[in-house]
């Protein structure tokens, strides 16, 4: 996948990675971008989140599968809210290209 270029906008990601001492935790709000950093940084950050995110579910139902969690519910929960956060990744695409596909109909 090519990089996209450079676009300034504000805003943050609904997703990000998740927190905790265990790997397991709330998915957070990526960070929003700085004066410095612009539209295609705050997406890198916010897919970087994502992709932390799925990992850390896999990481869980793997041990979840081997019997190395205690608890197999905190498996099951990081892989529905790994899902919600890809979910929403997905939408937030595909509204991107709708708007870009309307910008780009626009007459001048």
């Amino acid at each position: 996948m090519t990089p996209l270029p450079p676009i300034s906008a504000p805003g943050a990601m609904p997703f990000g990675p998740i927190t905790g001492a265990d790997g397991v935790g709330s998915a957070t709000a990526a960070p929003a971008a700085t004066a410095s950093g612009g539209f295609a940084d705050m997406l890198s950050g916010a897919v970087s989140g994502l992709n932390d995110q799925l990992i850390s579910s896999e990481r869980l139902t793997e041990q979840a599968a081997t019997g190395g969690l205690a608890d197999p519910t905190v498996a099951l929960v990081a892989v529905e809210k790994a899902d919600l956060a890809f979910n929403t990744a997905v939408q937030v695409r595909n509204k991107m290209i709708e708007a870009w596909q309307e910008i780009s109909r626009m007459q001048v």
